[in-house]
């Protein structure tokens, strides 16, 4: 059985490139389109927003249908948004990319999931590591490729992130197995899956509402700054 874990760190890797890629030209697109520092504010958080209400849902859908269609359509979705970032035309066109983008962020994610599903609990966080270390390295190096894209031009940076999601797509269709077998997953409908909801039971549970704190203010002061 081949490991999926080359793959899942490519995934992962080129998933968080092209949001490193993206989310530093922001205001590049908000000044060609007239806008202020306040909607380029505003665009960050539309896609943290988006991406609260397509998690849950995506993590539903892969409870239930399996890991890899759903790791696929995330990269396929990730190639369209990029894509439509790239050939915008109006500050309407750049919100929806970043929202749509945002929606179908749920390779990390998901391919943790599938991580947990294939590994044994003594090698769950070496392999839970891994994906970690995909997602800084993708953050280091989408900035980095997406400033010297942009000497070419504004969409440069766009349309190779939409490429190499695509790319990442079709390898992964030919490439990789399911995690979940049939038997173990879900029978409980998608549409429950309300992302306020679960975020309330996650609350409620006091083992992790210290943890979920810490990680909030620090996402918080990393974001604002």
């Amino acid at each position: 059985m081949r490991s999926p874990l080359a793959f899942l760190f490519v995934t992962v890797f080129v998933d968080m490139a092209g949001y490193g890629i993206i989310i530093p030209l922001l205001p590049f697109y908000a000044r060609e389109f007239g806008a202020s520092a306040v909607l380029v504010g505003l665009l960050a958080s539309l896609y943290a927003a988006a991406q609260m209400l397509g998690g849950p849902l995506l993590g539903g859908i892969s409870d239930r249908v399996g890991r890899r269609p759903v790791l696929i359509a995330c990269l396929l979705g990730a190639s369209v948004a990029y894509l439509v970032l790239g050939l915008a035309g109006s500050l309407f066109m750049v919100a929806f990319a970043v929202a749509f983008a945002g929606f179908m962020g749920g390779t990390p994610a998901t391919a943790q999931a599938y991580i947990a599903d294939r590994t044994s609990p003594e090698e769950r966080a070496k392999g839970l590591g891994l994906i970690g270390a995909a997602f800084g390295l993708g953050l280091m190096a989408g900035p980095a490729i997406g400033g010297v894209l942009s000497l070419y031009s504004l969409s440069a940076p766009a349309l190779a992130a939409s490429a190499l999601a695509l790319s990442n797509a079709a390898f992964g269709f030919f490439a990789l197995e399911e995690s979940l077998p049939p038997e173990r997953r879900s029978r409980g409908r998608i549409s429950g899956a309300n992302p306020l909801a679960q975020i309330y039971r996650v609350l409620a549970l006091p083992t992790i509402r210290t943890l979920l704190l810490v990680v909030f203010l620090l996402n918080l002061s990393l974001r604002g700054f």
